[in-house]
């Protein structure tokens, strides 16, 4: 089988150079080439020994120009973008490459409010809206507050009773980079037609350019449930959400403490994203945030097909920070995706960003150990395996709580985190439960957390290495150099008494020895490593 690879390094100036072991010159033939690849990640990273040509210095400027790694055919067998021009020695230079999943982190700023249900995050108004009231004979209340009982959350603004032209607003300041786009509640009051209530986004801190529903407080005691769409009247949608409950002209509150209540409130960005499920419990798909995220990276692509779309719905998820674009994919994908599982997740040819589930793309390979493949196993990994998982959380209102398996003493008990597979080792050790810790959601958001999280550690009780040299063996019996072996395809060692595939987490290619290493099996434990940094994931919350 013909094993050459050439490389194409494409300049910033429209220019292509060629390296390859078929050039003429001599300072265009590699040395030596080498690449990885993971799950997740894609292509990784790469280097290209040269002897050092007249046009290629160690302090050139070809720092992110694309190199394309291929071979006959034109198979592509690595692509990414040239991250380093160290010199190797004397008359020698590397170039060093990146993968393209890279490029994510060079994305820093990223913000966006997909829905927001924390209400925590409602303040005060400014002190400039203080003092607008002031001068005209108004009487400050205090801020919101957040109710902590009954089964839905709600934010609450509240007049003392007997206070003479009583005002209180609650604000939340959304942007920079982040805009409202509707809000919706489901209001209750106790109130008179004497007051006013209504919800509105604003320009600025101080309500100066401003859209609002206009006064929701139309008769004794009211209530509605509706959407609030932002930005009718004003030049753009707000940086800032805002509530406001007032009672002017003379008015003196009555004996009875006046109230405003709005449960299930949720504020939508505006990022153009269709809102999936029904109210109240709208959100957003994991694959829409996905494909929105990576419309933030012009150097990546995607397609219908390379991001699955997945079915459950988001009702949570803000960056009101800058957040690295790299991080958001992390944080979504570790919500899981249709079958519980974390989605693989990368780029590989033509910069295209993949997210989709194990073992639905790529080859299955198949080697043998008297041919070419010698193989390590470090035998199954007892750390991974566990039989139950305990999820502690906090709900909406701001209450911790937890759910478990019998027997874990947490506040709601399932079956469905407990693993009862007798072929699990874990199962031997009965009452031994992981727990784990996540932000806000719900208790059925934390159930389906703990499963997704029970099915990762149980699936895979195998792990160690394979190394193939010269070409290796697809599923349809076709032979390919061994190359084209990459993380997130899988592997049979067809000799070796277990025959179950196996999905590979990272490779590592030597060109000059031809041989792709590949570790088979557990990958780290990232996943668990994100659920700290989740708020609010997989459902709706306050159900």
């Amino acid at each position: 089988m013909d094993t050459w690879i050439a490389a194409s390094l494409f300049l910033i100036d429209g220019r292509v150079v060629r390296f390859g072991g078929d050039e003429i010159d001599a300072e265009n033939v590699p040395s030596d080439i080498s690449w990885d690849t993971s799950n997740p990640g894609g292509f990784g990273s790469a280097s290209i020994t040269l002897p050092r040509p007249e046009n290629l210095y160690a302090d050139d400027g070809k720092l992110f120009s694309h190199v394309e790694l291929y071979g006959p055919g034109g198979q592509i067998f690595y692509e990414g973008f040239v991250s380093g021009v160290p010199q190797v020695g004397v008359d020698s230079i590397q170039l060093n490459l990146s993968g393209w999943v890279s490029s994510l982190d060079k994305y820093e700023t990223f913000r966006e409010i997909f829905v927001n249900r924390d209400n925590s995050v409602w303040g005060e108004m400014s002190n400039a809206r203080r003092t607008f009231y002031a001068t005209n004979n108004y009487t400050y209340t205090g801020g919101p507050e957040t109710e902590t009982s009954g089964t839905d959350p709600a934010l609450v603004l509240s007049i003392p009773q007997d206070t003479l032209n009583p005002v209180t607003e609650a604000w939340w300041k959304v942007g920079p980079g982040a805009r409202v786009a509707s809000v919706y509640y489901e209001m209750t009051s106790i109130s008179t037609s004497a007051y006013t209530g209504l919800i509105g986004a604003s320009d600025d801190v101080d309500g100066t350019n401003i859209s609002n529903t206009g006064d929701l407080l139309t008769g004794t005691d009211s209530s509605s449930t509706a959407t609030f769409t932002a930005g009718l009247g004003v030049s753009t949608y707000g940086q800032y959400v805002f509530i406001q409950f007032l009672a002017g002209g003379g008015t003196t509150a009555t004996s009875t403490d006046q109230r405003f209540v709005l449960k299930n409130l949720a504020v939508f960005g505006n990022h153009g994203l269709t809102k999936r499920g029904t109210a109240p419990d709208q959100g957003y798909y994991a694959s829409d945030i996905v494909a929105y995220a990576i419309q933030q990276a012009p150097s990546l692509t995607y397609t219908a097909d390379s991001i699955e779309t997945t079915s459950f719905v988001i009702p949570h998820l803000t960056f009101t920070e800058d957040t690295v674009l790299r991080s958001v994919i992390e944080q979504v994908t570790a919500l899981g995706g249709n079958q519980n599982f974390a989605h693989d997740w990368g780029v590989y040819e033509n910069r295209e960003f993949y997210w989709r589930s194990p073992g639905t793309y790529g080859r299955t390979w198949h080697v043998r150990r008297d041919q070419v493949a010698t193989s390590s196993s470090d035998g199954p990994d007892a750390d991974r395996r566990v039989a139950g998982i305990k999820i502690n959380y906090t709900d909406g209102a701001g209450t911790s709580l937890s759910v478990g398996p019998p027997g874990s003493n947490a506040d709601y008990e399932t079956t469905a985190l407990l693993d009862t597979d007798t072929d699990n080792p874990a199962y031997r050790i009965p009452g031994a439960f992981k727990s784990e810790s996540v932000g806000i959601t719900s208790q059925q958001g934390a159930i389906n957390i703990g499963t997704m999280i029970l099915n990762e550690r149980n699936r895979l009780d195998w792990r160690g290495s394979v190394s193939i040299t010269g070409e290796a063996e697809d599923e349809n019996g076709n032979l390919f150099p061994a190359a084209l072996i990459r993380a997130g395809d899988r592997i049979v060692v067809s000799d070796s008494g277990d025959t179950t595939a196996r999905t590979i987490a990272s490779t590592s290619y030597d060109h000059g020895s031809l041989t792709c290493t590949a570790s088979i099996g557990a990958t780290p434990d990232s996943l668990e490593a994100l659920l700290g940094q989740l708020a609010a994931v997989t459902d709706l919350i306050g159900q």
